[in-house]
């Protein structure tokens, strides 16, 4: 039936499920296969084919999602009058490919029910009343007020030192450590550690610093690395690290202050340091080195991602020069939102809409992990608490993109990297999907990738 249609390699590098989907997309959207046309079953199309029904299941799933094919009870599958064209990337949402997920396990949202907005709007209004000072621009190291605000709450949630004149806030992470090598000058080299902060090597490369990456380790090696490396700077972010024994994590930490008391310094990125929800709250690094350390601190994830407010907590040393860089430049971060922010800081807001966070996402992360343990067996999953992701490490013969290919042919977003000796690691955020959405997400990643993971 499908004669003249279907153009398949079984030699080709492209997967089999991919060729189904492509021929068959394109037959349709260009009007060889008419709407309302039935079109063979799964185990029809696998046996003409002469290839396992996975990959033609896989093409079909994708098929509905896009809208091209429509399954009918008792009835088989036809196609559907095509409205757009054919989706030509997989694995990476693009523009206009929102509505063929059905699922997403990416770090770039939130949870709606941890979206505190009625109240976030209320102390928008009031700030927008106080027009003697809306209408002035704003300090380039940040309002005073919220600088104020954030001395008692970084103090209460994160144990970080801290006093106004060593606050610096923008928009972004990335805005901070532009500002932060602007500060300490050209002809730095840094150490990055993998998995880290990405950005952050394009930051340092556009002010000519050199960088090096080095491997996740413990205090003493690591240590050893940044040693060899001879960076004189350290960026780690804090909420990447796993669960690991206090005993281990302290070690590391003091490990890491010796070294910086050699005359180095650290970047803490501790963004979302302050969800934890499984594991006991361990203070900021910085609290226990505020001479040798920076700290970094985000809102972005836990009020809105539209809400672009980030601070930095310098070293005594650099609070002079840093006045003096900065104060040539514009402020980047709405004065209106820093703002609402400090007054949404100052009335505990912040700290009611973080403790029904926790909640929230304790819930949703207890949830994959179990499901996660049940589905995929031996591959026992790691949580990521405040980066609210869990891994899922297994050994596998294809590469990440196929991986990725196949969750997105069934409606899925999920991040896969390759680490040495075989081993995959897929990042699975559980902050942007829907709690009753979990279990069927994680059995719909097991059907396409179980036949691929070497037990």
């Amino acid at each position: 039936m499908l004669d003249g249609f279907l153009n398949i390699d079984t030699s080709s590098e492209l997967p089999l499920w991919r060729q189904i989907y492509d021929s068959l997309a394109s037959a349709v959207c260009g009007g060889s296969i008419p709407p309302g046309t039935r079109i063979p079953s799964i185990r029809e199309l696998a046996s003409e084919l002469g290839v396992s029904r996975s990959p033609v299941e896989n093409a079909y799933v994708r098929l509905q999602i896009d809208g091209i094919l429509e399954s009918r009870p008792k009835s088989g599958f036809f196609t559907l009058e095509a409205s757009g064209g054919v989706l030509k990337s997989y694995g990476t949402v693009k523009d206009g490919e929102s509505k063929a997920l059905r699922y997403d396990f990416s770090s770039e949202k939130i949870d709606i029910n941890c979206a505190d907005a009625d109240v976030w709007k209320r102390h928008l209004r009031m700030t927008l009343n106080r027009q003697d000072e809306i209408i002035s621009r704003g300090s380039p190291m940040g309002e005073a007020e919220l600088r104020d605000a954030l001395v008692a709450y970084c103090r209460t949630a994160r144990g970080v030192v801290a006093s106004p004149d060593r606050i610096i806030i923008a928009s972004g992470t990335q805005q901070l450590l532009s500002l932060l090598c602007r500060i300490l000058g050209h002809g730095r080299r840094a150490a990055l550690e993998d998995p880290g902060f990405s950005q952050a090597e394009q930051v340092f490369a556009d002010f000519g610093w050199q960088t090096d990456i080095v491997r996740r380790s413990d205090g003493a090696s690591l240590v050893k690395s940044l040693s060899e490396s001879k960076s004189d700077i350290f960026a780690e972010i804090t909420s990447n690290l796993p669960h690991m024994p206090l005993a281990k994590l302290f070690a590391r930490r003091n490990e890491l202050i010796s070294w910086a008391r050699g005359g180095h310094l650290i970047v803490e990125d501790d963004y979302n340091g302050e969800l934890h929800y499984v594991s006991r709250p361990v203070p900021s690094l910085q609290g226990a080195a505020p001479d040798f350390v920076v700290y970094v601190g985000s809102f972005s994830r836990l009020l809105l991602p539209s809400v672009r407010i980030a601070y930095m907590v310098l070293p005594p040393s650099l609070a002079g020069l840093a006045s003096k860089v900065i104060s040539s430049y514009d402020q980047t971060s709405s004065k209106v939102e820093q703002l609402a922010l400090a007054e949404y800081i100052k009335n505990r807001d912040l700290e009611r809409h973080l403790k029904r966070s926790r909640k929230i996402y304790q819930a949703k992360a207890k949830k994959l992990m179990s499901d996660l343990k049940e589905k995929f067996g031996t591959s026992v999953p790691e949580l990521y608490e405040t980066s609210m992701s869990v891994r899922l490490k297994f050994k596998c013969s294809c590469s990440s993109s196929e991986l990725e290919e196949l969750a997105f042919s069934v409606g899925i977003r999920a991040e896969a990297v390759y680490e040495e000796r075989g081993f995959m690691n897929v990042y699975l955020s559980f902050s942007g999907i829907s709690s009753c959405d979990i279990t069927e997400a994680v059995t719909s990643l097991h059907r396409v990738w179980n036949g691929l993971i070497e037990k």
